[in-house]
């Protein structure tokens, strides 16, 4: 199914890494969304939900699916129709570069870092995942090759867990499939979830959406049992959720109705709603710390490339 076909069915449906210290950042923290729709991503203040504008538009993105910050400390975004992943500077917002485009790369929908510091990226199209080198981009070879372990459209939830494996939603056989994230062996599939999309892990539990379900699903991480829905089907008015974010008392998930919602992190109860503001098929959710706060999340990382 084109790029096209799929977005109809949604629609009905992150300076080098050595730098050990990101760039300053003026603002206080923030919640950021990529609008697949609009070709965006919009900005909010997190404490009051405020609309903050969006990203330096230079970059020409077309349909993002992902934006994470990176080891480095700029921000990275997937463009899927364009085939690039694209940085930010977060001290400005303004574009930095196209980090990488071509070399195979067809559909970026994920992003994560493994634990060299090396970029994964979720080829889409390519039922694949890429390996490239986390300071210049350069290819790196194919980690999970095509189809390997019946994956059928690795989405953007694509991430290393806290157990060091990779773990990717299979978008078009709604299942989630577990690789060595150094080999690209298969470990085999973890779940079974109707259309997932993106994994949060906190408390020993992995924290999924499920646009089938209209819902956050629950499992224990370590023995992969299905602990229910963490957010009720349609809670809020919750339809078609692709991207979600924990803080430490908030869940914020996306709603394919152009709306972030928020849910007690603690519990999964609605809370309200968040933003409905230049939202235009909201897919992914960042959430990007005071200065200060980013220090302390990059630091481990940092140390281990010393």
């Amino acid at each position: 199914m084109n790029r096209f076909s799929r977005r109809s069915f949604v629609l009905a449906l992150a300076a080098s890494i050595t730098a050990l210290t990101p760039p300053a950042r003026a603002g206080g923290t923030e919640l950021l969304v990529c609008n697949f729709n609009s070709d965006s991503v919009t900005r909010y203040d997190l404490a009051t939900g405020d609309y903050l504008g969006t990203l330096d538009p230079a970059a020409n993105i077309d349909g993002p699916l992902c934006a994470r910050l990176g080891p480095d400390g700029f921000l990275y975004v997937a463009s899927e129709g364009n085939n690039k992943v694209v940085r930010y500077n977060p001290n400005t917002w303004t574009y930095k570069d196209t980090f990488i485009s071509g070399n195979g790369l067809t559909q970026p929908t994920g992003l994560t870092w493994d634990k060299n510091g090396d970029l994964l990226i979720s080829s889409f199209d390519a039922d694949s995942i890429l390996k490239f080198d986390g300071t210049t981009g350069a290819p790196k070879g194919t980690l999970v090759t095509p189809a390997q372990g019946t994956l059928n459209g690795p989405d953007n939830g694509t991430i290393v867990g806290p157990d060091g494996a990779l773990w990717v939603p299979s978008f078009w056989n709604n299942r989630v499939i577990r690789y060595n994230a150094d080999s690209g062996a298969t470990l085999g599939q973890f779940a079974s979830v109707g259309r997932p999309r993106v994994m949060e892990f906190r408390d020993n539990s992995m924290f999924i959406t499920s646009e089938t379900n209209n819902s956050v699903r629950k499992y224990d991480i370590n023995t992969g049992q299905y602990l229910g829905n963490f957010v009720a089907s349609g809670s809020g008015g919750l339809t078609t959720p692709i991207g979600m974010a924990f803080t430490p008392d908030i869940l914020y998930v996306t709603s394919s109705n152009n709306k972030v919602l928020k849910y007690d992190a603690a519990s999964g109860a609605f809370l309200g709603q968040f933003t409905g503001d230049h939202l235009d098929l909201p897919t992914f959710v960042t959430v990007v710390p005071s200065p200060a706060a980013a220090l302390v999340l990059l630091a481990p990382l940092a140390r281990r490339r010393r």
